[in-house]
């Protein structure tokens, strides 16, 4: 049984920040900024479509309460 370990969007958050410091050094390689990179984008992708859900459940959560 294979199961999805939860997003964390403060973990991810920090994450992101460390991945922005880092890109930030100006003694980088270009194979691992490149590296750092694509694990931002993904990571930011994960935190806007769980935002999204997040977002969605409110709106639902709203339209119950307005009912």
């Amino acid at each position: 049984m294979d199961e999805k370990k939860e997003f964390n969007v403060d973990q991810a958050m920090n994450e992101l920040e460390e991945i922005n410091k880092k890109l930030s050094q100006p003694d980088i390689e270009l194979k691992e900024s490149l590296e750092l990179y694509k694990k931002g984008v993904t990571l930011a992708n994960e935190c806007r479509e769980h935002l999204m859900g997040v977002e969605k459940e409110l709106e639902i959560i709203n339209s119950e309460e307005k009912s």
